[in-house]
């Protein structure tokens, strides 16, 4: 089994290729030469803008009444920084927003840092997406693996992963 096959049947890559299939959605995972951990890595490897990328940032935010731990997801533009502040403001109810380790992004997404997509995740996910990526036509996101990817639209990335727009939360 040559490399590309081994990244391509690993559980990321399986997992989004599942999600494709039981939405029926015509979208084609792209396996990269070279990876696509970071946001510059994606661009270079893809020949596009930085700010054309999506930074899928995992976060844990745990309830101020309850303790309860929630998964939740920016969208933002590879040429920005999350502002965690305004992200946490538009969770409401006080609580706090944890940078959480591999294990919880893996037991929470399915997926491995480097390679978390916005597709596939559960339900109960908060999405939100920096409305700055609107300024491209063709934005590119991870697909299971860093060395897997998927274009898309911004309107598109908006509906597949139910994300919620905000101007807020990147700077």
């Amino acid at each position: 089994m040559s490399d590309k096959n081994k990244i391509l049947n690993s559980s990321g890559p399986k997992k989004f290729s599942k999600y494709l299939i039981d939405n029926d959605l015509d979208i084609n995972l792209v396996m990269l030469d070279t990876t696509a951990r970071t946001a510059k890595d994606a661009a270079k490897s893809i020949g596009v803008d930085v700010g054309a990328i999506v930074k899928s940032l995992v976060f844990n935010y745990k309830e101020n009444f309850t303790g309860k731990d929630n998964l939740v997801m920016a969208l933002i533009s590879g040429d920005k920084k999350c502002d965690t502040l305004a992200l946490e403001q538009l969770l409401g109810d006080g609580g706090k927003l944890i940078r959480p380790d591999a294990d919880f992004v893996k037991s929470r997404t399915g997926y491995s840092i480097g390679g978390v997509s916005p597709l596939g995740l559960p339900e109960e996910t908060k999405i939100f997406v920096d409305t700055s990526l609107n300024r491209f036509d063709e934005i590119w996101a991870a697909a299971g693996h860093p060395y897997c990817v998927y274009k898309s639209t911004y309107l598109d990335l908006i509906l597949h992963s139910r994300a919620i727009e905000s101007n807020m939360i990147s700077i």
